[in-house]
This record gives C-alpha cells, structure tokens and sequence, in this order.
C-alpha cells in the first residue's frame, strides 16, 4: 500500500509539472519613446529564443500564465525582471546596442538567460564561454550571439502576436496631399442659392504629432489654393484617429488665416469749381488680397505600406469668415517619424 500511494503522488506530481511546463510565458513589453522597435518584435524575438509559448498582456490566454516576464527597452539599456512562481524576482539590466537588430538580439539573449537560469548570474548561450556576474547598467563581458542581418527578425513563435501590432507607433507625421476642390456660386435673389459649382485644385502640406497611440493629435497645416481666389494659408489643428491593423482613420478640426482674394468697391465723388457743374461721382471695382480668419474640419483614411510611409486620402470642408465655403478632396503620402 504505501508503494501504491508513493506511485499515486508521484505520478500526480509530475501531471503538475507538465501543466506548468506547457503554461505560456507571459511578456509585457514597455517600449520608451523614440526607440525603434515595438512590443510585438520584442516578442517574437523571446518566443524564437526559448522556443516556448509567449503571449502578451491583452491576448485571451494571458491569465493561464504562471511566470511573467517585464520587459523595458530603453534608448541606451535593457532591463528586465521575471517572477517565476513563488520564487523572488529576478532583475537584469545590460546596455543596449544603438541599432534595431543589436537591440532585439540583446533581448533575446538577455531573456534566454534569464529564463534558463532563474536565480543564479547570467550566463552565456555558448558552452566555452565563463560565468558572468550579474550586470548592472554596463556592458557585459561576453557580447550575445551574432543575428545574420540578412535573416528576418519576425521569426515564427509558437503562439503568433496580434496583428494589430504589425506597425509601430510613432510620434511624428509629416503629409503632402492635393486634389480638387469644389466651390458654390451664389446669386442674389429672394434668397442666396447656389447655381454653379466652381472648381480648382488646392495642394496641402502638414506637421503633427501623437505622443502615444490613444493620445491626441496635434499639428499645424499649410494650404495653397484653390486659385483663383485662395493664394495661401496656415491653421493649427487637433484631432484624433482610430487604428485597424494596417489601415487608420483620423479626424481633425482647425482653425487659421489666409490670404484670399476680395472684391473691393470704390467710389469717388469729385465736385466741380463751377456751380453749373455740380457734383459727379466715379465708381470702381477690384479685385485685391486681403486677410481673413477660416475654420476647416477633415476626414483622413490610409494604410501603412511600411513602418516609416503611408498612403492616405483626405476629405475636408473649409468655412470662411468672410465670405462663402469650399469642398476638398485630396490623395497623398505620409512620412512617420520617430
């Protein structure tokens, strides 16, 4: 009997560990500002160093999790902490190489190393190379494995990220855009009513910028046309957008001055030296620029073709303060910025 009941624990015992082996490894990933990778390479990275499964913090299986890996990618280091079951927390940090592929291959070796040897130094992945003491903000005495640049970075894990992740987020935005416009011709009646459509082309240029994917935007717009009566103008503007893996909507209100081109009605009265003369009086008509305030709302769809260009579209109306309004459509490109 107390032969069966050692066999019974034992093989409980081990149906337990198997269930913790094939846990994922949970990976929350914490990319600084202006550094060029983002969460989901970080993860495909450890997935393809530890061959196990690594799931993110917002997919479904994240709570059957039993270890947690934090990982914080910084302009000049990489720091990471596991908790590993009841075990006490690891911490490492290691400096980071200043290009995109030396960072990811410093974090997956980092995390190799973690992940293997949960309590002790770290240590290198090559058998041959001595133990190392744990590294704290300098730079380590074995370097990690060369990455062929040739290779892909987005290696294949054993549970796939998100695909929302696919472009990174970055803060800065510069868009050159033009297209036709249409402007409505008015008569003067009982009432204004428009009878023609006049239209002219309007050429657009602007600078925003979105500290974080759910922040605001917040930019400034240049416009050129539409001719004849539009010369030039500039607005600032707030907005915000809405993301679907490669494709974006945005939405934006502004307000600015422009130059733009006014009628402008003279009339001069001249009085004659004789009084037979009388008065008489001479009228004109010109066509000048002037100054004026407007306000714009608009509408942009795109696609991210790569992680620094993007296609996009852009419907607006422009509503001025002096007199009358105009429709905008417009198609051009994108350049994202770190």
């Amino acid at each position: 009997m107390r032969t069966l009941l050692l066999a019974i624990l034992a093989v409980t015992g081990a149906a337990h560990a198997a269930q913790g082996a094939e846990a994922p490894l949970l990976v929350s990933v914490e990319v600084a500002p202006g550094v060029d990778v983002h969460p989901a390479d970080v993860r495909r990275m450890i997935a393809a160093e530890l061959g196990a499964s690594v799931v993110g913090t917002q997919e479904p299986n994240a709570a059957d999790a039993s270890d947690v890996l934090l990982v914080a990618v910084e302009p000049h280091v990489v720091r990471m902490s596991l908790r590993a079951g009841a075990a006490p927390t690891v911490s490492r940090t290691i400096p980071a190489p200043a290009d995109r592929l030396g960072r990811l291959r410093s974090v997956g070796w980092l995390a190799g190393n973690l992940v293997r040897d949960q309590v002790g130094p770290i240590v290198s992945t090559t058998p041959t190379s001595p133990e190392l003491p744990a590294v704290v903000d300098t730079r380590p005495q074995t370097e990690p494995p060369a990455l062929d640049p040739a290779s892909p970075v987005e290696v294949v894990a054993a549970r796939p990220a998100a695909a929302d992740d696919d472009v990174a987020h970055r803060q800065w935005a510069v868009t050159a855009s033009g297209g036709p416009t249409l402007t409505p011709g008015f008569t003067r009646g009982d009432s204004l009513r428009p009878i023609i459509w006049v239209r002219g082309t309007a050429y657009h240029v602007e600078i925003q910028r979105q500290a974080s994917p759910d922040s605001m935007q917040f930019g400034v717009a240049l416009q050129v046309g539409p001719s004849p009566v539009h010369y030039i103008g500039g607005d600032a503007f707030v907005g915000s957008g809405w993301q679907w893996r490669r494709w974006f909507l945005e939405g934006n209100l502004g307000l600015g001055l422009e130059a733009r081109e006014q009628m402008i009605v003279r009339t001069v009265v001249t009085e004659s030296s004789t009084s037979a003369a009388g008065t008489s009086s001479e009228t004109t008509v010109s066509q000048e620029p002037l100054p004026g305030l407007y306000a714009r709302g608009q509408a942009t769809a795109g696609i991210h073709l790569s992680q620094g260009f993007d296609l996009v579209t852009q419907f607006g109306v422009q509503v001025e303060a002096i007199n009358g309004w105009f429709l905008s459509s417009r198609i051009g490109v994108r350049l994202r910025l770190p």
